[in-house]
C-alpha cells in the first residue's frame, strides 16, 4: 500500500469576499466553492484560475527546503484542511514552514498559460497552529484529517478563495455514491517534470466517479462510514502528493469538500479506489476546532 505524501466591509457583506467570522465560522456558497475560470494521475492540465481554494502544504527537512509533500483546501480566511498523516510526524527536522495559495505552474514565478491568462503572485502565508484529529490511527488511516491555522487572515481573490463544506441539510444528505467528484493536485502523474523535486509542474484536476463502501471494501480493510471511496477507472486516480487536497463535488454550481485525500493501492489501477476521509463525518470536530 503506499501512502500519498505526497467582509471586506462589514457581516452585510460578508456573503461576497470574506470569512463569516462573526456570523458563522464557515463562508455561505457564493463566497466559497466559486470557480473563476472558463485531470492528478490520469489528469489535464487546469487553467490557472481554476479551484482557488487549492493550497499547498510547504515543508522543509533539514536542509531541503520548499518540499511540496501534501495537499489541502482553504476553507476560511484563516483555515485549511489537509489530512492528519500529512502533519503527524512534524519535528524539529521535519517541519511544515508555510502555506501557499493561488499556485499553478511550480517551475515559473509568473503563472501564465497560453492564452496569456495569468494569476496574481503565490500567497504564502505563515503557520500558526496545527491540529490534528486527536484519534487519529496511523496504521487504519481512521480520522485522518487535520486543520492548520494560518497566522494572518487570507484576503480573498479570484486567485484565493475558499471551499465549501457541506453543511446545510441539502448537500450533507446527497447520496455521495452517485456523485461525480474533481480531484485536483499536483503529485505523481504521467506529467513528470524533472525540474521540480515532486510530482507535476502544473495544477492537475480529474474526473472520478463515487464507489460505495462494500464495493470498496473488497478491496480494503477498515472501510468504515467515516471514509469514502472514489476511482476505480484504470488511469485515473489521485497519487502521492495528492494527501490532503480535497474531492470535490458541485451542486447547485457551487462547490462542496466530500472527501479529503487518504491512501490507496497504486495509482491508476483498474478496479483499485482511492479511499479518502468522509468530510461529513467531521463537520462537528471541524467546527469544534476552529477558534
Amino acid at each position: 500500500m503506499w501512502l500519498k505524501l505526497g467582509g471586506i466591509l462589514a457581516c452585510a457583506l460578508l456573503v461576497q469576499f470574506s470569512c463569516f467570522a462573526e456570523c458563522t465560522k464557515l463562508p455561505e456558497p457564493g463566497t466559497c466553492g466559486v470557480d473563476f475560470a472558463d485531470r492528478i494521475y490520469g489528469g489535464t492540465i487546469t487553467k490557472p484560475k481554476n479551484y482557488p481554494w487549492t493550497a499547498l502544504l510547504v515543508f522543509s527537512y533539514g536542509f531541503y527546503k520548499d518540499l511540496y509533500w501534501c495537499g489541502g483546501s482553504l476553507i476560511s480566511d484563516r483555515y485549511v484542511m489537509t489530512a492528519a498523516h500529512c502533519v503527524s510526524d512534524l519535528s524539529d527536522e521535519y517541519k511544515l514552514e508555510k502555506i501557499r495559495l493561488g499556485e499553478w505552474d511550480l517551475a515559473s514565478d509568473d503563472d501564465c498559460d497560453e492564452q496569456t491568462i495569468c494569476n496574481d503572485p503565490v500567497i504564502d502565508v505563515e503557520v500558526e497552529k496545527v491540529i490534528m484529529h486527536e484519534n487519529y490511527t496511523k496504521g487504519t488511516f481512521l480520522n485522518d484529517i487535520a486543520l492548520i491555522k494560518l497566522k494572518d487572515a487570507v484576503t480573498f481573490s479570484e486567485f484565493a478563495l475558499p471551499l465549501c463544506l457541506p453543511t446545510a441539510d441539502a448537500v450533507k444528505d446527497k447520496n455521495t455514491d452517485e456523485l461525480t467528484y474533481t480531484a485536483v493536485g499536483w503529485g505523481n502523474t504521467e506529467h513528470q517534470n524533472k525540474t521540480i523535486q515532486y510530482g507535476s509542474r502544473y495544477k492537475l484536476h480529474v474526473q472520478l466517479n463515487g464507489v460505495t463502501n462494500d464495493d470498496c471494501g473488497k478491496v480494503y480493510d477498515n472501510i468504515v462510514p467515516s471514509k469514502l471511496c472514489a476511482g476505480a477507472e484504470a488511469g485515473k486516480d489521485t497519487c502521492q502528493g495528492d494527501s490532503g487536497g480535497s474531492l470535490v463535488a458541485a451542486v447547485d454550481g457551487y462547490s462542496y469538500a466530500y472527501g479529503v485525500v487518504s491512501y490507496g493501492k497504486g495509482c491508476g489501477r483498474g478496479g483499485v479506489p482511492g479511499v479518502y476521509t468522509r468530510v461529513t463525518s467531521f463537520l462537528d470536530w471541524i467546527d469544534d476546532h476552529m477558534e
